[in-house]
């Protein structure tokens, strides 16, 4: 009977281990997945900020480019 209860005992520890190793790795697995995505979006992100960071750069030397209009001595906006 004793050995019957060492085996059910090692076979249920070994179950409980199994079962926290298939949890632990869809924690892990999951994160991962979740940092490519996030990862993907930033990406994406920072280059639509930098397109808009060079549109504007190129509208400001568009408008220091032209030669100003009016009287002299008038400040033109």
């Amino acid at each position: 009977m004793s050995s019957m209860r060492r085996r059910q005992v090692a076979v249920g520890g070994l179950f409980l281990y199994l079962f926290a190793l298939g949890i632990f790795g869809g924690v892990v697995l999951e994160r991962i997945r979740f940092d490519r995505q996030r990862a993907a979006v930033i990406h994406r992100y920072d280059e639509a900020v930098q397109e808009w960071r060079a549109l504007r750069m190129d509208s400001e030397r568009q408008a220091e480019a032209r030669p100003a209009v009016g009287a002299p001595g008038q400040e033109v906006r």
